[in-house]
């Protein structure tokens, strides 16, 4: 049996920050993530919507895989995965960032990411009484923008903008779970707590453990654990379990 443990990045491995750049994984939790990773029967996966490069800078755990943009790049041991339709959106992408650049020019706090197959509009810094504003202006600009080639969702205090197709967390767990040789009595853990995590906590639903990171109202995940120190203290305890069992 195989345990196959996905997470999400921020919000579950880490605590979310004002500004994206400035999240940190702790060493002591890092090391902890690598002592899972180097027990034979462990393969770990972080699934974000980071941008590939970006994810692998905050996190390195030799032997994982790392899934950015919400699935649209996939790398690991012998993988290197990106989608046909990231490749294809990329001009209309550079377009809408030069107009949500443009259409939101002298407000402060705003933050465009730019992450090649996708856009993140964060507003996690913007005061009180321009966030309204930027909603606004973000929602007026998206009128343009053709329906049937982009996708918008909103996560906390951030919008989204991905290539319109059938592809997510989910689907990145599905391909992972094909590619890794999943097979009955192998263990997958999913834990997040965006809801970007509930397409993963969906495709799981039958084939593995998915645990929210927060209240559990209104989520699909089986079970919930209460902050990211929860986390950690879950995969402590799975360490120990997994280490006894290997003797």
């Amino acid at each position: 049996m195989r345990c196959l443990l996905f997470f999400d990045f921020d919000g579950t491995l880490t605590p979310i920050v004002a500004r994206p750049s400035l999240a940190k994984l702790g060493k002591d939790k890092l090391e902890l993530l690598k002592n899972l990773a180097k027990i034979p029967a462990v393969t770990i996966a972080i699934i974000s919507g980071r941008k590939l490069t970006t994810l692998k800078e905050k996190i390195n755990i030799p032997g994982s895989y790392y899934v950015g943009n919400h699935g649209f790049e996939i790398s690991g041991p012998k993988t290197n995965f990106v989608h046909p339709k990231a490749k294809e959106a990329k001009p209309l992408f550079k377009k809408i960032l030069l107009e949500l650049k443009k259409g939101l020019r002298g407000i402060k706090g705003i933050i465009i990411e730019d992450k090649g197959a996708t856009l993140s509009l964060h507003y996690r810094c913007v005061e009180g009484p321009k966030v309204a504003e930027v909603k606004r202006i973000f929602n007026k600009l998206a009128e343009s923008w053709p329906k049937s080639k982009i996708k918008i969702t909103e996560g906390k205090k951030v919008f989204e903008i991905r290539p319109k197709v059938k592809w997510d967390k989910g689907e990145a767990v599905r391909w992972l779970l094909k590619h890794l040789g999943f097979q009955k009595g192998d263990c997958p853990i999913y834990i997040g707590d965006d809801t970007t995590d509930e397409d993963a906590f969906k495709v799981l639903a039958s084939k593995g453990v998915t645990i929210k990171v927060g209240p559990l109202k209104n989520s699909l995940a089986q079970k919930s654990l209460k902050d990211i120190e929860a986390v950690y203290k879950f995969l402590e305890t799975l360490l120990l379990e997994i280490s006894a069992k290997s003797c």
